[in-house]
């Protein structure tokens, strides 16, 4: 009996399951539909650098910094900036949501009167409070010896779209961070530092 059959039946079967999963890449690719430009880009400068670029319909999210702190007793595992995308010069606000999840070990909620005295400053020394707060307790697990799932909240914003970098969110007494006071967050992009 000869070994070659076998192998060039692997060889085969090896080429065939490559061929199936190229081609299921390639209708993946095929059908992904493309981004979609904004209608109207603005001109450079009529947006603040804060949102970012304003070519594509892509919601537009950012980490803010530190990420990892104390509110109010309650220890933040992620904090991060949301707004939408395509904002012209012609839009008088822009809502700007920051997203707080809490570790999956605090039971939550952050207070609403917290959440409520967190403010935003500009680099021009505006301030601006929050128009809508919401908190979520952290939820059951879905099934028997499940993960949890963590206690978050939201803050939303209406900020000008002239906003001034430097953007910050001002945690009006409630923040520490390792057991230091904390009083702001970075909500702009992070810059890197020169190696």
């Amino acid at each position: 009996m000869s070994t070659t059959a076998p192998a060039a039946r692997t060889r085969w079967r090896h080429a065939a399951v490559a061929l199936v999963l190229l081609t299921g890449a390639g209708a993946t690719l095929a059908t992904t539909p493309p981004l979609e430009r904004c209608p109207s880009p603005p001109a450079d400068g009529a947006v603040s650098d804060f949102y970012g670029p304003q070519d594509y319909d892509v919601g537009l999210t950012r980490s803010a910094a530190p990420g990892r702190f104390s509110l109010d007793g309650s220890d933040v595992d992620q904090a991060d900036v949301t707004w939408p995308s395509c904002v012209t010069a012609e839009d008088e606000t822009v809502e700007v949501h920051v997203h707080l999840v809490l570790d999956v070990d605090e039971p939550g909620p952050v207070p609403d009167d917290v959440l409520g005295a967190l403010t935003v400053r500009d680099g021009r020394g505006r301030t601006w409070s929050p128009g809508e707060v919401r908190a979520q307790e952290r939820p059951a697990p879905r099934s028997e010896g499940g993960d949890p799932s963590p206690s978050t909240a939201t803050i939303t914003f209406a900020l000008p779209v002239d906003v001034e970098p430097p953007v910050s969110l001002h945690l009006g007494g409630w923040g520490s961070l390792d057991g230091a006071p904390l009083g702001e967050l970075s909500l702009d992009e992070p810059t890197s530092s020169p190696s």
